[in-house]
């Protein structure tokens, strides 16, 4: 099983990805302990790439930076993955499906996690870099298979899922800038 080969075919095509994930049925703790929380650390460390283009920036500016970096994907993940799982009993159903449900937010997150990395070591502030932001819907969407989501039941949780994904690391960050900046 290839962790990288199958985000970057998610990444490609969404459907085709999910096909090869379900394929491997992997257990969500070997995906956080190898996947999640390496990139959140390396998204932590990319925190730091300010300080290079800016020299007006301190150390401690970059570790602000870091912290809220970390905080807001890694306690995210965390909170979805218990409201995804206790509000959607019919999508949760059994051990099974909530590993389902757990590598299935894992996935979606790392989309997110590279679109920050990329977003960080950039010089200057590029805005088009953030619709790539709702790309995460497409991804969210194609996992229906995947979840084993009938297609007339049950779409909302995945859009619900991925609207939490994306908005909830925000509000993380928003209240984290509020007391550390």
């Amino acid at each position: 099983m290839s962790f990288t080969k199958n985000i970057v075919l998610l990444l490609l095509s969404p459907k085709n990805g999910w096909k090869e994930i379900k394929h491997y049925n992997t257990p969500a703790k070997l995906m956080l302990s190898k996947v999640v929380y390496p990139l959140i650390a390396l998204l932590s460390l990319s925190a730091f790439a300010g300080l290079i283009y800016n020299p007006e920036l301190s150390i401690s500016d970059g570790i602000q930076q870091a912290i809220i970096e970390f905080s807001k994907y890694f306690f995210a993940y965390l909170l979805v993955n218990y409201l995804m799982t206790g509000f959607f009993p019919k999508v949760v159903s059994n051990k099974t499906s909530a590993n389902k449900v757990s590598i299935f937010l894992q996935y979606n997150l790392v989309v997110l996690i590279i679109i920050n990395i990329i977003n960080n070591l950039l010089p200057i502030p590029f805005t088009y870099l953030n619709i790539l932001y709702l790309y995460i819907f497409f991804v969210a969407w194609k996992a229906d298979d995947f979840l084993g989501i009938i297609e007339s039941k049950d779409k909302k949780f995945l859009v619900i899922s991925a609207a939490l994904l994306l908005f909830i690391p925000v509000s993380i960050k928003f209240i984290l800038e509020l007391f550390l900046v």
